[in-house]
């Protein structure tokens, strides 16, 4: 990924209230952050972990609900708990220092 779309990635937390935020809308900028941290586009990302990518769209757009099956899926393939899936933290802190932080746990998931 280009230092743009970390550079949108960060405009887009800082604009916005993640504490109004529901669970879905927490969940979306944190899959957007996953597929950022690990380099892949978001085709790249839905397909390493075995989305459709229409899906994987809809859920980033948050016009779809994810269900326990793909979290997952999407757990398995990065190698990650669903503990480390929700943990919101890493948003918060990159809202707070307003830049793009790839957090150790993220780093060579793939």
């Amino acid at each position: 990924m280009n230092t743009l779309s970390y550079a949108k990635y960060i405009e887009k937390l800082i604009s916005i209230n993640l504490d109004e935020l529901s669970l879905q809308e927490l969940f979306a900028l944190k899959l957007e952050y996953l597929y950022l941290c690990i380099d892949l586009s978001q085709f790249n990302f839905s397909m390493y972990t075995n989305l459709n990518y229409s899906y994987f769209n809809d859920l980033i757009r948050g016009k779809s609900a994810i269900t326990l099956n793909k979290i997952e899926n999407i757990c398995h393939s990065l190698n990650i708990t669903p503990i480390e899936l929700f943990d919101f933290n890493p948003l918060y802190t990159m809202k707070k220092e307003k830049c793009f932080i790839k957090f150790p746990i993220y780093e060579g998931i793939i």
